[in-house]
This record gives C-alpha cells, sequence and structure tokens, in this order.
C-alpha cells in the first residue's frame, strides 16, 4: 500500500487575492509580535495620555462659555513645554473675543492638544514599541534564512517589504493615530452643538499626515536596521542609540551655544541634529502651529532623504540572498 500518493494536489484551503499578497505576511507579522507581554503594555499604556489630554479639551469648552473658566485653561496648559504656538494661544482674552476668534482660537487650542500628544507621551511610546517589534521582523529572517521559503513563493521583494512594513504600521496606527482620532471625537462630543466640526473639520485629515510623516520614516529606519543584522540585538542598539545620540547631541550643541552668548539661543538649525525635534518640527507644521519654513523645509527634507535611503538599503539586502 503506497505511503505517498503521487501526482498534482489541488490546494483546498482559503485563497487570498495576489494583490493581498503582502497583507498575509503582515497579518503574520502582527499575530506573532503581539505575543509580546511588553508591547501589549505599550498598547494600554497608549490609551491613557488620551485621557489625560480631555480634560483640557472639556476646560476649554467650558472657557468658552465661562470665560472665568479660561484661567484653568491657561494653567494646565502652563505645564506643557513652552513654545511660540501655546504663548500665542495663551495671551488671548476669551472674554472680549468675536465668535470668529474663538472659533479661530478652538482649532489653534485643539490643533495644539493634538501636536501634545504626538510630540510627547506618544514619541517615548513610538520609540519603546517599535524598538520591541521591528528588530526582529527582517533580522529573524536573515538569521533563519527564511528567505528561501518566502521567495520559492510567487512573492516580490516590494511584497515582502510591504508585508513587514504593515506590521510596524499597525501597531503605530494603535498608539498615534487610534488616539488622536479617538482625543478630537471627545472633543466633539464635549462641545456644545456639532458646529464644531465646521470649524475644526481638517484636524482628522492633519491628524492622518501627522501620523504619516511619523510612521513612514521611524518604520523604514527601524527595518533597515533589522535587515543589516542577523542579531535583533544589535538592531535594536542601533534604534535607541540613533535617539539617544541625536537628543544628547542637541543639548550639548544648545549649552555650548548658549555658554557662547551669555543666554539663551533661539535652537534654529540645531534641532535637525536630533531625530526627535526634526519629527516635531514638521510635525507643528502640519498642525498649522508653525509657519517657518527656514526650519521645517529642511526638517521635511531630512524626513524624506531618511525614508527613501532606508527603503533602498532594505531592497538591497532582501535582494541579496537571490544573488548569494
Amino acid at each position: 500500500m503506497p505511503v505517498h500518493s503521487e501526482g498534482y494536489r489541488s490546494w483546498d484551503g482559503r485563497r487570498a487575492p495576489g494583490a493581498l499578497r503582502w497583507a498575509v505576511i503582515a497579518s503574520t507579522g502582527i499575530r506573532r509580535t503581539w505575543k509580546s507581554k511588553w508591547l501589549r503594555r505599550m498598547l494600554f499604556l497608549a490609551v491613557l495620555p488620551t485621557l489625560f489630554m480631555a480634560i483640557p479639551f472639556f476646560l476649554f469648552e467650558q472657557a468658552i462659555r465661562n470665560p472665568m473658566a479660561w484661567r484653568a485653561v491657561v494653567g494646565m496648559m502652563q505645564a506643557f513645554p513652552q513654545t511660540e504656538a501655546l504663548a500665542a494661544i495663551t495671551s488671548i482674552d476669551l472674554s472680549t473675543a468675536t465668535p470668529d476668534e474663538i472659533q479661530h482660537t478652538r482649532h489653534q487650542v485643539w490643533a495644539y492638544l493634538l501636536l501634545a500628544l504626538f510630540r510627547y507621551p506618544q514619541a517615548i511610546l513610538m520609540v519603546l514599541t517599535i524598538g520591541i517589534a521591528a528588530p526582529p521582523l527582517i533580522s529573524n529572517d536573515v538569521r533563519s534564512r527564511a528567505f528561501l521559503i518566502y521567495f520559492s513563493r510567487p512573492i516580490t521583494r516590494l511584497e515582502y517589504l510591504l508585508g513587514k512594513m504593515g506590521t510596524m504600521i499597525f501597531f503605530l496606527a494603535m498608539i498615534t493615530t487610534l488616539p488622536a482620532m479617538l482625543l478630537y471625537t471627545v472633543g466633539v462630543l464635549l462641545s456644545p452643538s456639532f458646529d464644531v466640526i465646521t470649524s475644526t473639520w481638517d484636524l482628522p485629515l492633519r491628524i492622518l499626515l501627522a501620523s504619516a510623516t511619523l510612521v513612514l520614516p521611524t518604520t523604514a529606519a527601524a527595518l533597515m536596521f533589522s535587515s543589516m543584522t542577523s542579531e535583533s540585538r544589535y538592531a535594536a542598539f542601533s534604534w535607541f542609540a540613533m535617539w539617544i545620540f541625536g537628543y544628547v547631541t542637541f543639548g550639548i550643541v544648545m549649552a555650548f551655544a548658549s555658554a557662547d552668548s551669555g543666554q539663551l539661543v533661539d535652537p534654529g538649525w540645531r534641532l535637525l541634529v536630533s531625530p526627535y525635534h526634526v519629527l516635531g518640527i514638521v510635525q507643528e507644521w502640519v498642525f498649522g502651529l508653525s509657519t517657518d519654513k527656514s526650519v521645517s523645509a529642511p526638517a521635511a527634507l531630512i524626513l524624506t532623504v531618511v525614508t527613501f535611503m532606508s527603503l533602498a538599503i532594505m531592497f538591497h539586502r532582501v535582494s541579496s540572498p537571490m544573488r548569494a
């Protein structure tokens, strides 16, 4: 009695459309990455800043009906890092503002609070989340030679990279886009009427653009590190070193500049040495809180160059087993 039946045996399982081959890779990566307890904790922590940021939304909507409550809003916002945009917002007197000025102020306050969510708690969570999830995504395939399995099927290198990036985009959207959209929805619900949407309709679009500004370059850079080594710990070290070294370098440059002039100086171009500050500059411009193109334009150029260079290096590294 034969053990194996010779000849072609058709596939009886569910077939995925060819255009969604990358989604299969992404979903597999999401399921495997989700097993990390630390990652699940990060996603839980991502909700807490949203609840905290809802407080100034509530206070501001109360201040519109009761201008005396504006002092509480200003006092709370003074706890945020001081910027020119924040100084302009807190200098407004709602008790004498016209309806048009109130609508403009609402837009500015909401935009600043959404930027603060992206800029501070979620940015830290982003660095930690990517540091946990991204390093093994490609480095494990390099070590186990899983490329031989992937590319023995009708999967292109582009689909492979899209699948790996899709894994990271999913988790980053969970800690950036989703909380920001939730915060905007809370602001609408706390408003006296849904007419507030007419003055803030562009903020959801700005949230999506700010999310893309954050997600694309960081995902590309993290996966580039992962593709360059077969040891995920080296990729993780490179990822964290990039952020820490850039932030420390910015602090040193600012310290020397302030020491030479004897007073605090405008950071200007010095912000461009830190990835954290580069992201912040572009996101501030996305939310309409900065019009200084002398810094925002170079920052946007840096993010674009980093994204395309990282993608090019990844594509080259993924192609290397096929040339061996």
